[in-house]
């Protein structure tokens, strides 16, 4: 029960964060702009920017999603023991949501970098990465309570 209790939490947490601030962009001490996954994600949409949009929407939205919707599944058939293929597709897909995380660092330093706009990080990126631990936590622990896959 603590395994889906952790992966509960982490589908929320991630949930939350894709909603909630994630920065704070001051340009010319002028401008305040709060940025969160999803606005960013609107904003690429509707202003043309196709190959970003699919890149936030890939990492940051389509394979976490499927990362949890698989620890889920996982952790609801936890009795049986997981067949090899079961695992290597849920690592598979691990290793590809690991990209959400550096297209944040990216976009955080890219905005760091220019001379006359500063960012402040807010709870939604505490948040994401709460969400990506709990994940690689969960994914940890199933791969190793079987010991199927050194």
């Amino acid at each position: 029960y603590i395994y889906i209790l952790l992966v509960v939490t982490g589908i929320i947490s991630y949930i939350l964060s894709l909603f909630s601030p994630l920065l704070s962009i001051n340009e010319f001490y002028i401008f305040k702009d709060t940025l969160t996954i999803y606005s960013v994600m609107l904003s690429l949409f509707h202003s043309g920017e196709w190959l970003l949009f699919l890149a936030i929407f890939i990492f940051a939205l389509l394979f976490p999603s499927a990362k949890y919707t698989l620890l889920l599944i996982y952790g609801i058939l936890f009795k049986y023991k997981p067949s090899n293929k079961m695992i290597c597709l849920l690592e598979a897909v691990s290793k590809w949501a690991m990209l959400d995380v550096f297209i944040i660092a990216i976009l955080i330093a890219s905005i760091k970098l220019k001379a006359l706009a500063s960012a402040q990080t807010h709870y939604g990126l505490y948040l994401f990465s709460l969400s990506v631990l709990i994940a690689i936590g969960c994914t940890y622990f199933y791969k190793h309570t079987f010991n199927k896959i050194e």
